[in-house]
C-alpha cells in the first residue's frame, strides 16, 4: 500500500522499514555521433520548473562536450524564461508559468536556430553551423546546471522538422490534456 501526501503520484521506492530519498533521474545511453544530425535537427521537450525563481540555469543540451559546440535548452537564473543557446546567440521567451508544463521544440538549421513553445513559434535566432553532436544531456555541455525539473518526455528528431509538424508536436491534443498540462 502507498499513499500520496501531494497532488501526483511518486514512484514506489521499496524501504524495508527504513526512509529512502530517490535519486536523481539520468539520461545514459542517450545516444552517439550517429544518433544526431549537425546540419539540421529538432529537440522536443515536455518540461515544468520546481519554481520560478532559482539559483542556476536548468539545462538540457546537445552537444560534443564542447561548449563551443553546444546547443542549450534551459530556464534562466530567477526568471520565468525559457531560453535557447547556441554558444554565440540567445534566444528568450517569457513563459506565462514555467512551473506548469509546457511543450517545447528547438528547431536548429542552416538558416535559424527557432524555440517553440505550446504550439507557436516564440523565439528565432541566426543560426550557427554544429558539428560532431554526440551526446544529449540534462546538464550543460560541461556536465554542470543540471536540469532540476519535471520532464515527461524528451525526444529528438535527425531532421529539421517544418512549422506544421512542430505546431502539432508542440500543441495539446485535446482541451482536456491542455487543462490538466496547464493544471
Amino acid at each position: 500500500l502507498q499513499l500520496e501526501q501531494g497532488s501526483f503520484p511518486t514512484s514506489y521506492i521499496p524501504t524495508n522499514g527504513s526512509t529512502v530519498t530517490r535519486s536523481a533521474e539520468t539520461a545514459n545511453g542517450s545516444g552517439d555521433a550517429a544518433t544526431f544530425n549537425d546540419s539540421e535537427g529538432v529537440l522536443m521537450a515536455e518540461i515544468s520548473a520546481l519554481d520560478e525563481v532559482h539559483t542556476s540555469n536548468k539545462v538540457i543540451s546537445l552537444s560534443d562536450g564542447s561548449s563551443s559546440n553546444a546547443l542549450l535548452l534551459y530556464y534562466s537564473i530567477g526568471t520565468n524564461k525559457i531560453n535557447i543557446f547556441d554558444g554565440t546567440n540567445v534566444g528568450e521567451y517569457i513563459a506565462p508559468n514555467i512551473k506548469t508544463f509546457n511543450k517545447v521544440a528547438v528547431r536548429y538549421n542552416s538558416n535559424s536556430t527557432t524555440l517553440w513553445v505550446n504550439g507557436i513559434e516564440a523565439v528565432s535566432i541566426a543560426s550557427k553551423v554544429f558539428s560532431g553532436f554526440n551526446v544529449l544531456n540534462f546538464t550543460n555541455e560541461n556536465d554542470i546546471l543540471p536540469f532540476y525539473g519535471n520532464t515527461k518526455q524528451v525526444q529528438y528528431y535527425n531532421s529539421a522538422l517544418t512549422d506544421s509538424e512542430l505546431e502539432q508536436l508542440t500543441s495539446w491534443t485535446s482541451f482536456t490534456d491542455m487543462a490538466n498540462g496547464q493544471q
